[in-house]
């Protein structure tokens, strides 16, 4: 992977940005010149809902991301054009850009980029894109700003869409960092039965996330979940998202699932 070459063809790419049409067909080239067999078999392995893609490899993407993220912090006023550019594209690989190149823009510009996040949420239709944009577009502004992410995370929590409430779920990886609060144990606590698999492993994946910051609380909510009868796919989430629990701890809440 030639990185000066990339970051090269990049800023090429960049200059056209005044001229959406031009813009588009030059993203479109740039990435289709980047295709790799690999690539392209693991994301139909791995990711078999995405819809349109190149096969372009992550590592160039992250290249391509992380000079998009320069130029948006530098030029924030064509942040907008460029990110609803990259997302209407449509692509696996233009939607992996947007949510990547929120990562430090998203901090400095935490409303405009969550207003921008929820705007484009009925779009997602599988857990890579869903995942890369809740942490990168929300995680680091949870770190500084969580007053502003829970009511949305609640609001997508209880979306009828699955990839939306998939997205409510990884919004709260924040707290991977951070202290947790009551009401981020309430969130979780909505979708402890939800019966979809995605679903099921956001939550089990989050609750061993944040464990680490958080071993107490995620103990304490996870045996009360275990007292509560609950069912097969909480009962799935218990016991996979105690994980990074003491032993001990792991112990107690199985002996209440027994």
């Amino acid at each position: 992977m030639d990185k000066t070459l990339i970051q090269k063809r990049t800023k090429e790419v960049l200059e056209k940005v005044d001229k959406p049409k031009e813009f588009t067909i030059g993203l479109q080239e740039f990435l289709k010149s980047y295709v790799d067999r690999d690539a392209t078999k693991n994301y139909k392995r791995i990711i078999p809902d995405a819809g349109k893609f190149y096969g372009v490899p992550l590592p160039i993407l992250s290249v391509i991301s992380a000079d998009i993220g320069k130029f948006i912090q530098k030029e924030p006023a064509k942040a907008k054009f460029l990110l609803e550019t990259f997302w209407n594209e449509g692509s696996f690989e233009a939607r992996q850009i947007t949510g990547k190149c929120l990562e430090k823009f998203g901090p400095k510009n935490p409303n405009f980029c969550l207003g921008f996040i929820s705007s484009v949420l009925s779009d997602l239709d599988n857990w890579a894109v869903c995942d890369n944009l809740a942490m990168c577009g929300v995680k680091p502004i949870v770190s500084q700003s969580p007053e502003l992410v829970l009511p949305l995370s609640e609001k997508w929590i209880k979306d009828k869409l699955k990839w939306i409430r998939r997205f409510g779920v990884v919004s709260l990886l924040g707290y991977k960092r951070i202290q947790t609060t009551d009401k981020v144990f309430q969130l979780l606590d909505m979708v402890m039965e939800d019966d979809d698999k995605d679903i099921k492993k956001a939550v089990a994946w989050i609750l061993r996330e944040i464990t680490k910051k958080n071993s107490e609380e995620v103990a304490k909510f996870l045996m009360k979940c275990a007292k509560a009868n609950p069912n097969k796919d909480a009962r799935w989430v218990i016991k996979d998202g105690m994980k990074k629990l003491s032993k001990n701890e792991q112990k107690k809440i199985s002996g209440l699932l027994d």
